[in-house]
């Protein structure tokens, strides 16, 4: 049920068994998981019911470094989160993903991928796709990849009738985090702010942080500092090694169609092998063609019959077969401690610094897009699927990267990592702070690094394997 705290007196304490901040894929997924086994929850969104500009303003921020999106509108607050904004692919991470990349150090993961696979077939229904991913190796080097397409789920409008019919999950609205109250290794209490309201505060015996993959860090600096560093010992970690996806259209394609193969999206996906990113020393990309025909297709076939005389000739004479597209580069970002979320010098409406987001590819970065971009097109010569040219920028790296247009995936990952150690990230495998008993985090701002598969999922699976922990926790 939703609660009015504008209604609360001046000094309310509300009472949980678990206080979870955040309604979006994690947080929500968390909270309707422990309330149908029983568990009083309280959750605590930031936001009202839909977007407002108020409400929206306090996730203004400044980037340094390369070219990102103007964070106010990378991310939603409000009832639903971000997943109001979600494209809907859906794809689990490779089993290798979790396994430390040895040309990126800071990659491995404290779990396998075993760790999730149990949670695959909810996490699927959640999202209301089909939990069955099959890929084809088409070679040793390249595989047609598959993904799957929610409609997409809005957390908030699927959740909402549920809030509102049941008790055991209370959700409180447009109230936000400012402070954690610890006793030595233990949280006791919350101090939230009610717009409009003031302050008030919450005990639990758990509190799960589900803000986000910039906000979750940009809340534990800020508490950590208001705390003496005393909640986040090793605070220098807290923000460190955020992560992205680039995303760039690196070549045109001509292509036979039926060769190229097209998915319920009309869409073709590809990836390079787990041996050809050992060899290589590169992280892990996809790449979607669209078989739509744009206007540089006749020009594209032209300059094939030079090349490629034979496939030219083939497609020139059979025009059920020719598609021409450009390809769109999904790439995997080295994690790197220079990459961070920090706090800014000015401050928003509730009094928290603004966030200050660091944000540059390295070299390992450049390396990765280059060499699976001709991998890519290699490929598709060999197996006769089609003929790629690549951009100026792909085949000379004296060129800069593209600075307009779409540049990375709007995928927020990393900044309370997890980690075996307190020496190298926030979390550990069980999604708890490292120096806290009772303290989570949750959603994609623990992901040690990120594949290139869409997170959501991954998210969700995360979060039903953290409310079988907690239930084991509690005894229920």
């Amino acid at each position: 049920m939703f609660i009015n705290a504008t209604d609360f007196p001046q000094g309310h304490i509300e009472t949980a068994r678990v206080c979870v901040f955040g309604s979006g894929p994690a947080g929500m997924t968390l909270a309707y998981d422990l309330a149908e086994a029983g568990v009083d929850v309280l959750l605590v969104e930031a936001g009202g019911e839909e977007v407002e500009d108020t409400s929206q303003a306090l996730y203004q921020g400044t980037v340094v470094g390369d070219e990102y999106f103007d964070l106010e509108y990378a991310r939603l607050r409000c009832f639903g989160g971000t997943s109001g904004h979600w494209g809907g692919i859906c794809r689990p991470l490779d089993p290798f993903d979790f396994d430390e990349n040895p040309g990126a150090p800071g990659t491995g993961w404290p779990i396998a991928a075993d760790a999730l696979a149990p949670y695959l077939n909810v996490a699927a229904d959640i999202l209301e796709i089909p939990a069955k991913f099959d890929d084809q190796a088409l070679n040793d080097t390249l595989r047609r990849t598959d993904f799957e397409y929610s409609p997409p789920v809005r957390f908030g409008e699927k959740y909402l009738p549920y809030v509102e019919g049941h008790e055991n999950l209370r959700v409180v609205l447009n109230t936000a985090l400012t402070n954690l109250t610890s006793d030595a290794d233990r949280i006791r209490s919350a101090t939230v702010q009610t717009a409009q309201a003031g302050e008030w505060t919450i005990e639990a015996d758990y509190f799960v942080l589900c803000a986000g993959g910039i906000e979750n860090s940009r809340l534990l600096l800020w508490i950590n500092d208001q705390n003496d560093q005393k909640i986040i010992k090793n605070h220098d970690i807290v923000g460190r090694y955020w992560i992205e996806h680039f995303t760039m259209t690196v070549a045109e394609v001509i292509a036979d169609a039926e060769a190229l193969g097209t998915d319920e999206n009309d869409q073709a996906h590809f990836s390079l092998s787990h041996d050809f990113q050992k060899e290589n020393g590169v992280l892990n990309a996809s790449f979607e063609v669209n078989p739509s025909a744009y206007s540089g297709t006749k020009a594209l076939i032209a300059d094939l019959l030079c090349i490629a005389p034979k496939l030219g000739e083939r497609l020139m004479g059979d025009k059920g077969l020719v598609c021409g597209s450009r390809v769109i580069g999904h790439w995997e970002q080295a994690p790197s401690p220079d990459n961070r979320v920090a706090l800014g010098n000015e401050k928003d409406a509730l009094g928290i610094p603004k966030v200050e987001l660091h944000w540059q590819r390295t070299g390992i970065d450049r390396k990765t897009i280059a060499r699976s971009v001709h991998a890519l097109a290699q490929q598709f010569a060999d197996l006769d699927i089609g003929r790629v040219r690549l951009f100026d920028w792909v085949q000379d790296d004296t060129l800069p990267l593209p600075a307009d247009g779409v540049i990375a995936s709007w995928h927020h990952m990393g900044g309370t990592r997890m980690s075996e150690d307190a020496q190298t990230g926030v979390v550990n495998a069980n999604l708890k702070v490292h120096d806290q008993s009772n303290l989570y985090v949750a959603g994609s701002s623990v992901f040690p690094s990120g594949g290139m598969a869409n997170p959501t999922l991954t998210i969700v699976q995360l979060s039903l394997r953290l409310a079988d922990h907690l239930k084991g926790q509690m005894g229920v």
